[in-house]
């Protein structure tokens, strides 16, 4: 699995989002199209936080996600840009728990679909995007190949932009599914635009991507500082803490869990880390250092059933 998104510490902000069921919610939920029982209710909010002033937390964004009680179809209901509009992106799934549609919307207005489809060996064969705002539509269409003299299984996906060929992506994966490399082709599906390699750390994450521009005959480094955080430095880990999560207390509980594992989160030899505290049953915590704004990002995840 490749992760492209560099990490780095911080102390100056700490996003951290809040999932949490409310008792008091509704038990259905209505999409545009159908009423569903709801089986569970997820709050999220995004927080800033200061690391010197641990005492203070700033919500800056929030969301809302219904889940029917056969988990096949969700709703997230948020806001962004300060616009007061309400936006919703509905998730359909079939019963192997594959996606196979959302639809986004801006108050009832859509703006944009995606479907997917895959073939009898449960893999993506087909991508499709509608863009109800500019009228553009995008396709993706996969192939799966496998390299008898290397061992590879390479992955081909043809890209459309308007229902016309826009350039071909080969992507190659060891027996682990790990990908090695990928080479991009122009519309032609010969000439190559450019070849991307990844090398990764011991904790499985890309710690340097090589590109090749066979145009100018150059080839480009980028080191990613999320491929050499030690092993030891993703964990997951008990709360520490006998609380029960509460609606009400939810700030706190997130402070209290911290604080618990200040040792934890200090320690010189993971200057960047992402650890999981977790009390196994209805409640996640995730703590990663980010490179936004120099900061770190905490999920809290907190299920009710309904």
């Amino acid at each position: 699995m490749k992760l492209l998104i560099p990490i780095k510490f911080s102390v100056f902000l700490l996003i951290y989002q809040l999932v949490i069921g409310s008792s008091y919610a509704q038990h259905t939920f209505k999409t545009v199209w159908k009423t569903y029982n709801t089986g569970q209710i997820i709050h999220e909010y995004t927080c800033s936080y200061t690391h010197t002033d641990s005492a203070r937390l700033y919500i800056t964004d929030s969301s809302k996600t219904y889940v029917s009680t056969d988990s096949l179809v969700t709703m997230t209901e948020y806001y962004k840009n300060r616009d007061n509009a309400i936006y919703k992106t509905i998730h359909y799934m079939n019963a192997k728990k594959q996606l196979l549609k959302t639809e986004e919307y801006k108050d009832d207005a859509i703006v944009e679909i995606n479907e997917w489809k895959y073939d009898d060996k449960n893999r993506k064969r087909y991508h499709y995007k509608d863009n109800k705002l500019n009228g553009n539509s995008y396709r993706k269409q996969y192939e799966y190949i496998i390299d008898k003299k290397a061992g590879d299984r390479i992955v081909v996906e043809s890209s459309y932009f308007n229902n016309r060929i826009e350039f071909y992506t080969k992507m190659y994966y060891d027996e682990k599914n790990v990908m090695l490399k990928e080479v991009r082709l122009n519309d032609n599906n010969k000439d190559v635009i450019h070849i991307e390699t990844y090398t990764y750390g011991e904790n499985g994450k890309v710690k340097e991507r090589s590109v090749y521009f066979p145009e100018f005959q150059v080839t480009k480094k980028f080191s990613e500082p999320a491929g050499n955080i030690p092993v030891k430095c993703f964990a997951t880990l008990p709360v520490g803490i006998a609380d029960k999560v509460n609606p009400g207390t939810k700030i706190a509980y997130v402070k209290r869990v911290i604080a618990k594992n200040q040792s934890i989160l200090s320690d010189p030899g993971c200057k960047d880390y992402e650890f999981t505290f977790t009390n196994f049953s209805n409640c996640m915590i995730t703590i990663a250092t980010t490179k936004v704004n120099n900061g770190k990002i905490v999920r809290y995840k907190y299920k009710e059933r309904k």
